[in-house]
């Protein structure tokens, strides 16, 4: 297969499902919160560690004085 014909199945194919009205629309928020989860999840794994790595030091700091 050419490359011209792989291009025009893959754009074809793109508007295909750009075209499909089928799809619910998300509100703005929606979205946001959707394409943004990994955010949360990964500030939430930071602030665990930071806050174990917080109590370590403090607990060393008694262990040691």
């Amino acid at each position: 297969m050419t490359k011209q014909r792989r291009v025009r199945r893959v754009r074809s194919a793109q508007t295909q499902t750009q075209n499909n009205d089928n799809t619910p629309k998300l509100s703005p928020e929606e979205a946001f919160r959707e394409e943004y989860a990994y955010v949360l999840k990964d500030l939430q794994r930071v602030f665990i560690i930071a806050g174990a790595m917080f109590l370590i030091l403090f607990a060393l700091n008694f262990l040691i004085q």
